[in-house]
C-alpha cells in the first residue's frame, strides 16, 4: 500500500471500498484514524513531556532486552502510557526505533566533535619564523606559522614586498637542514598570504627560504634568495 493511499483512506476517500484496503493495513489505520481523532492528542504538551518520553523509550528498551521489571513511576505517567497503549504496533516500533537511532548519532556526533578539537587531547604542535629580505629584495618580509597535522605541516606564509612574477617565473618556498638538504614546500606568484605544506618537520630543516625559479625543467633551487628565516617553536 502507498502512501498516497494511506493517506486517501485516513481522509475517508476509501473507507467505503470495501477490498481496496488490505484487511491487516486497514485495522491500523482505522486506530490511527480514532488516535488522530482523540482531542487529547491536540492538547498543549506540558512542561514535563522531555522527562516523560525519555522514561518510555527508557522503559520500551528495557523490555526489548528482557528486564522486566516494573518502573515505578508508571502510575505517574498515564496519558503517555494511554497514548502508547493505543498507537498501532507498527508505529510504536518506528518510535522506538527512531529514538534509539537518534541517540546512537547523537554519541557519534560527540565523539567526532570531541576528535575533530583535540584528536589526541593536546594542542596541536606550531612553529612559527620571522622573514627577511635578502640582498635582491632588500624591502620584502615575511612571517611562517607551521601547524602540525596528520596529512604534514601546514605552512600559512604572509609575505610583502615581493613584485609579481609570471611568463613562467614564480616564487619557490625552501625548508632546510643543518646539511644544507633542501625541501620544496610550494610555489606562488606575488606578495599575501599563501598556504603551502611540508613533509618534513621544521624541527629537523629550521631553515625557510623563498627563492626566484624559472620553469624550465630544472627543479634544483635556482639559488636566487629573495627572504629567508628561521622557524622556533611557539606551542
Amino acid at each position: 500500500m502507498t502512501d498516497e493511499e494511506r493517506i486517501s483512506y485516513l481522509a475517508g476517500d476509501q473507507a467505503g471500498a470495501p477490498g481496496s484496503v488490505d484487511p491487516a493495513d486497514a485495522a491500523e489505520l482505522d486506530d490511527l484514524r480514532a488516535l488522530l481523532a482523540d482531542p487529547a492528542m491536540w492538547e498543549v504538551p506540558g512542561p514535563h513531556l522531555e522527562d516523560t518520553v525519555v522514561a518510555a523509550v527508557t522503559g520500551a528498551a528495557s523490555r526489548q532486552t528482557g528486564d522486566e521489571r516494573p518502573d515505578p513511576a508508571a502510575s505517574a505517567r498515564p496519558a503517555a502510557g494511554e497514548l502508547t497503549r493505543r498507537a498501532p504496533r507498527r508505529s510504536r516500533r518506528s518510535v522506538i526505533a527512531w529514538a534509539a537511532g537518534a541517540a546512537a548519532a547523537a554519541a557519534i556526533a560527540i565523539v567526532i566533535a570531541i576528535g575533530a578539537t583535540s584528536g589526541t587531547g593536546t594542542p596541536a604542535t606550531t612553529f612559527s619564523a620571522a622573514l627577511s629580505g635578502t640582498s635582491l629584495a632588500p624591502g620584502a618580509t615575511g612571517q611562517a606559522t607551521l601547524t602540525q597535522t596528520t596529512a604534514g605541516w601546514r605552512v600559512t606564509l604572509h609575505v610583502s614586498g615581493l613584485p609579481r612574477l609570471d611568463n613562467g617565473r614564480f616564487y619557490q618556498a625552501w625548508l632546510k637542514n643543518a646539511a644544507g638538504i633542501l625541501v620544496p614546500i610550494g610555489t606562488f606568484n606575488q606578495s599575501g598570504d599563501v598556504t603551502l605544506w611540508s613533509g618534513v618537520p621544521p624541527t629537523q630543516y629550521p631553515t625557510i627560504t623563498v627563492t626566484r625559479q624559472q620553469a624550465n625543467g630544472n627543479p634544483a633551487s635556482s639559488g636566487q634568495r629573495v627572504l629567508i628565516g628561521h622557524a622556533h617553536r611557539t606551542s
